[in-house]
């Protein structure tokens, strides 16, 4: 718990409760009922006793008709506990290098405060106002919404709401032995409690950009019993049969198709031959292109035209080239397009095509050769 976890929850809810009833006005009547004087509520954040001190005291400012608020507990909401253990992922905003985050928010701990109000004003007549004013809009309850902290960075804002719950109750407190020195005020007491949440700080999400798997061969005779000893399961025992797979979230290419303007789509594994002065179409198939956030040319001696070089660095290392992520249009998770203007590259040679997201870089086998 070295960690702090603030995020203003309670003071941020607090000040949405004030808010919700701090718009109150009484008015002041006369004999036929016709308002003559408005006059506003004043909400103040303080214990009654401190209020009514303050009132008493004439070297303060505080007058009627006042109402004020007063934390008296906080305390865990067991009803609302739920996948105490597991966390939520939430989609983050992109880092510095374009790439899509993950939000890791641990469960936040339900809690319910519980809020004093005491209502004090000089006439009953503006008692029945402001009690008028908040006690038909809290049948049984209020909702305050209110959104995901802010330092969890997700993409978008997620909407939290907190339902305020009215006790249902008004404690009348009518001065009954005063002097003739006391002011009259009248007191009404009341409470609420804010069904609301405290947050955990964030966790670090690792995605999982790889995924081993071992497959081992079964002989058919085996007794599954021995499930976990490959050496009684195999059907190879020396060594034991097995196949060894990596699923990657890496892009990959498989095979790529290219035309000019004066040629047909054509397949070449090897060498594809392009002209600078014709405009050149790729389609590119291979894996996880939905995902892919940049696409590169890696080459001594050909650039894209006003293209800066560019380190890439991933988990799967360190390569250099120039980016071509606007002239590539991905159509689905296998298939991209790839579109060059006549001219669009200086020089002539050959470079290789790379793409690049968060868990790797993949390039084309072979050489890309574009020629005058």
């Amino acid at each position: 718990m070295n960690n702090r976890s603030f995020f203003w929850e309670i003071k941020d809810i607090l000040t949405q409760f004030v808010a919700a009833f701090d718009d109150t006005v009484v008015s002041r009547f006369d004999k036929n009922r016709t308002a003559r004087q408005d006059i506003e509520v004043r909400y103040v954040f303080a214990p009654k006793q401190r209020v009514m001190y303050d009132i008493v005291n004439k070297a303060q400012n505080v007058t009627l008709p006042v109402v004020s608020i007063d934390v008296k507990s906080i305390s865990r909401d067991p009803s609302r506990v739920f996948n105490k253990i597991h966390p939520s992922y939430y989609p983050g905003n992109p880092n510095s290098q374009g790439f899509e985050k993950l939000s890791n928010i641990v469960n936040p701990v339900p809690v319910n405060i519980e809020v004093s109000m005491s209502i004090l004003t000089k006439y009953m007549n503006d008692m029945d106002q402001i009690i008028s004013n908040f006690v038909p809009y809290n049948n049984p309850y209020i909702i305050l919404a209110w959104k995901i902290p802010d330092e969890f960075d997700l993409a978008e804002d997620m909407e939290i709401r907190s339902e305020v719950l009215w006790n249902g109750s008004l404690n009348y407190n009518n001065p009954v032995d005063i002097s003739y020195i006391d002011k009259f005020r009248v007191v009404v007491d009341t409470s609420f409690t804010i069904k609301t949440w405290l947050f955990r700080d964030t966790d670090p999400a690792v995605p999982v950009y790889n995924v081993d798997t071992n497959l081992h061969g079964v002989d058919s005779s085996a007794d599954l019993k021995y499930y976990s000893d490959f050496a009684e399961l195999s059907s190879y025992t020396d060594p034991y049969y097995s196949t060894y797979y990596t699923s990657s979230a890496s892009p990959s290419f498989s095979n790529l198709f290219y035309s000019t303007s004066s040629a047909t789509f054509r397949l070449d594994r090897d060498l594809v031959s392009l002209k600078n002065s014709q405009a050149n179409t790729l389609i590119a198939y291979g894996y996880n292109f939905d995902r892919t956030t940049q696409f590169y040319i890696s080459s001594n001696n050909v650039s894209p035209v006003g293209e800066p070089l560019t380190n890439i660095t991933t988990i799967t290392g360190n390569v250099s080239g120039y980016s071509i992520r606007s002239s590539v249009n991905v159509l689905d998770d296998n298939r991209c397009t790839l579109y060059f203007n006549p001219s669009t590259f200086t020089g002539t040679g050959n470079f290789k095509l790379i793409a690049a997201n968060p868990a790797g870089w993949g390039e084309v086998d072979g050489y890309i050769n574009i020629t005058d």
